[in-house]
């Protein structure tokens, strides 16, 4: 059972990691999408570099659609958007993320309610 769990998870994090810092590549600043459309955009992007490194390793003169190849490749691809993402503003993103799991977490130990943002909420899916 805990093997099931772990490809699972695994998948999960070779599915999103990509898309997540394509999705930085494409769309750097906070302000361009919200959180749950940049996790929907993580996701598709995500699909989508998956097919395609799928695709360059399957190619019959490398011979090479196993896990490692796979994963290696996708590595490669991680560390190459990833810093893309730094050179184009996207760390941004991850700090303001960053920051707002650890209040959210400090909250919730503490028992302390929420409080309401000052900031009025923004209309549309954040594609402006």
């Amino acid at each position: 059972m805990l093997d099931i769990i772990g490809y699972v998870a695994l998948g999960l994090f070779l599915l999103v990691v990509p898309g997540f810092l394509f999705s930085l590549v494409l769309y750097p600043k906070l302000e361009s999408l919200d959180f749950w459309a940049r996790v929907g955009v993580s996701l598709g992007l995500g699909a989508l570099l998956l097919i395609y490194v799928g695709l360059f390793v399957a190619r019959p003169e490398l011979r090479m659609l196993q896990f490692a190849p796979f994963a290696g490749v996708t590595l490669a691809l991680c560390v190459a958007l990833a810093i893309l993402a730094y050179v184009r503003g996207g760390a941004e993103v991850v700090v303001a993320y960053t920051r707002a799991a650890v209040r959210s977490l400090r909250k919730s130990t503490t028992g302390e309610p929420e409080k309401k943002s000052q900031e009025p909420p923004r209309q549309g899916g954040g594609m402006d």
